[in-house]
């Protein structure tokens, strides 16, 4: 899936694939230049996009509904007692001193929370989550990801009760979180320009990563504490609220309110958890893996610690689809569609299909809808088989960024909207194939099914590797062991048939002919809702489309105009990135082999692979990536590396880039990238 193309803005940057935008010798040198790449990007996102001092931000939380007694009581109790008092006062005087860091303050601030969250109110209760440091460790989303993962977590996050003395390293245990700067210089609101400060968008980086590694999560809500000042920030897939900014001591009921909200009186939709999502847990998930077995299904999938999740399409549809294993595909965008894919076991019937997640702009077609286009079925595209706009339980309101804020405009390209589509065959990771030849007949499939596509007039405009499948089945039909999935941001435009019936003629024979029928083809380029023009996932888009984005980003920044109109996304364009998904593919499928056995040459040679697959792909800004594209880069790797890859992949791959260095005079077609192909798959045969 892509991850971020499809945002509500123009052109956003944030990708899925976390890994540095340079990669010096020193492993935290190469984390910090991917935190610089990210957060460049969503700086860029944010611009336009941030509502300051909204009020809307203190009632989601409800803080005016924190019972008084309990703020008076919590400022009485502070005040008897001499370390918050202390506390209180060394806040103070860091706040003060220009020369501190916001890590001397940690130990106070801790001092502070747990007073908070573990003073009773009148009905005995107190907080159901509590803040711990986080500041100190690598909060993860899959431990599969740890080897090229940023490091990135905010100074506190808050976890359940029962987990405060082992918190774990999972994003997906965290509700909240806390960011936290020494000095009152560094509050988000700039009065100057319209650039977001740096606290803005180091929040808006924990934001994306707490809405990746928590499924199904539809917004994030963080406190900011700057010196002696505080507010809060909602950020949602159409930007970020932040709250008024408090003195914490001055205003130090609404500091009490706050804390209180987000520790125990707001419950885990309040926080951001999908209401039509639930997680099956004791007895109904030890019922539900019986069941299963049960029914001849296995259970392998379903890893020991890892969450199984109840998914619906909410309002009043009954039917429900249950998880099976870990996520296929994990966005790590925020302002982007946030996909999220995983294969589902259907409640009632336990069919097995995939579950794509995502969120579209108001100002687009809905994936579903797209689907419904295409005539016949091809065995490498792959089969629609339900789908919708996700509603509020119960209700026909549909969950948007619109909805959750309680206004703005439905059909406007600002509002994100909750989708879900199920689609069927199941498939698995290209990277995951067992042999080069599994994996270049997938591709073909796809690549055939994406030329079915073409001679129907939708073009798909996102091929990744996230969109590319190999069919599950161990002995698939020949031309169906790949497919091509995930339709949201084709573009339709087939021509309209209309038929036409006139009245009575009269021929110059003196006969007479009525209900005269005559068929008109009127091309329309608005059957779909198609948003920008440029779309794709940025390391596998076409080169030509990265230098135009690229373009427009640096006049972006600059706060000038680009005078020339953006290139259209054509077929040649997403031939090309079937080639970058190709390379990336192959690349990633060596990675993955089991170390153990290697030899120590053979080991310094993984290692250079390792690297140069994160130089080609693991960048996120276009100007890098296109500077990766030219030379012999991203080409070199089956020379560098020949023990990894076989000769005919060797020659595909550079018939391949003779084919790409002519592309401006012959665009890649479908029938050279296509017979290139066949050529590999008979050798390797």
């Amino acid at each position: 899936m892509s991850d971020s193309i499809i945002s509500p803005r123009k052109y956003p940057v944030s990708q899925h694939f976390s890994s540095m935008d340079s990669i010096p010798k020193d492993c935290e040198a190469g984390h910090a230049a991917h935190t610089n790449s990210s957060r460049s990007a969503i700086e860029i996102d944010l611009k336009g996009n941030i509502d300051w001092d909204d009020p809307s931000v203190f009632v989601h939380l409800g803080v005016s509904n924190v019972d008084c007694d309990f703020v008076v009581h919590a400022k009485t109790s502070f005040e008897q007692d001499d370390r918050l008092k202390l506390a209180r006062s060394e806040l103070k005087r860091i706040a003060a001193d220009a020369s501190k860091q916001e890590t001397a303050m940690y130990p106070h601030l801790s001092r502070i929370f747990k007073f908070l969250e573990r003073l009773q109110d009148k009905f005995g209760k107190t907080a159901r989550i509590r803040f711990c440091q986080s500041s100190n460790m690598q909060l993860i989303i899959e431990n599969s990801d740890s080897w090229d993962y940023p490091r990135n977590k905010p100074d506190f996050s808050a976890v359940l009760v029962e987990m405060i003395k082992n918190p774990g390293n999972r994003w997906r245990d965290r509700h909240s979180w806390c960011e936290v700067k020494a000095h009152a210089s560094a509050r988000p609101k700039a009065y100057r320009n319209d650039d977001p400060k740096s606290i803005v968008i180091q929040a808006a980086d924990y934001a994306r990563l707490h809405m990746s590694g928590c499924p199904f999560q539809l917004f994030s809500v963080g406190l900011l504490i700057y010196g002696d000042e505080f507010c809060v920030g909602i950020y949602d897939r159409a930007g970020v609220r932040f709250s008024p900014s408090h003195n914490i001591w001055d205003d130090f009921d609404t500091f009490i309110r706050v804390v209180r909200c987000i520790t125990t009186n707001m419950m885990p939709e309040q926080l951001g958890q999908d209401p039509t999502v639930t997680t099956v847990t004791g007895i109904e998930h030890d019922q539900w893996l019986a069941k299963v077995q049960e029914n001849g299904i296995s259970i392998e999938e379903y890893v020991p610690g890892e969450p199984v999740y109840e998914v619906s399409l909410g309002g009043t549809d009954s039917r429900r689809w249950v998880t099976v294993g870990t996520p296929i595909w994990v966005s790590l965008s925020l302002f982007g569609r946030g996909t999220l894919v995983w294969r589902v076991l259907n409640k009632v019937t336990l069919d097995l299909g995939v579950l794509k997640n995502a969120w579209h702009s108001g100002a687009r077609t809905p994936e579903s809808e797209i689907y419904k286009f295409i005539e016949g079925e091809h065995p490498g595209v792959a089969r629609f088989v339900d789908g919708a706009d996700v509603k509020f339980p119960g209700t026909e309101l549909i969950i948007s960024t619109v909805s959750l804020r309680g206004r703005g405009d439905e059909d406007s390209a600002n509002n994100a909207i909750l989708h879900r589509v199920f689609i069927f065959p199941v498939g698995r990771s290209l990277y995951k194939a067992r042999s080069e030849l599994e994996l270049l007949k997938g591709i073909r499939a796809a690549l055939r099914g994406h030329e079915f596509l073409c001679s129907q007039y939708i073009l798909h405009r996102d091929i990744s590797v996230g969109n590319i499948m190999l069919l599950s089945e161990d002995s698939p039909p020949a031309g169906a062991e790949g497919f091509l999935m995930d339709l949201e941001l084709a573009r339709y435009s087939a021509p309209t048939v209309e038929i036409r019936t006139s009245g009575p003629v009269r021929l110059p024979t003196g006969r007479v002919l009525t209900d005269i029928q005559a068929k008109h083809s009127r091309w329309d380029a608005d059957l779909t809702k198609r948003g920008a023009p440029m779309t794709g996932t940025l390391q596998f888009m076409a080169v030509e489309l990265l230098q135009t984005m690229a373009r427009d980003l640096r006049a972006a920044k600059r706060n000038r105009k680009h005078t020339k109109p953006p290139i259209e996304h054509r077929t040649h364009h997403d031939i090309e990135s079937f080639v970058w998904v190709l390379i990336y593919s192959l690349i990633r499928r060596v990675l993955r082999v089991d170390r153990l056995n290697m030899t120590d040459e053979e080991k310094a040679l993984m290692e250079d692979l390792q690297d140069s697959f994160t130089q080609y792909f693991g960048r996120s800004n276009p100007s890098a990536i296109v500077a990766q594209r030219w030379g012999d880069n991203p080409w070199d790797f089956v020379h560098l590396h020949d023990s990894f890859f076989t000769d005919p992949i060797r020659d595909l791959i550079n018939t391949l880039d003779r084919q790409f260095r002519v592309k401006k005079e012959e665009p890649f077609t479908h029938a050279a990238v296509l017979s290139a192909l066949d050529v590999a798959i008979r050798r390797l045969s």
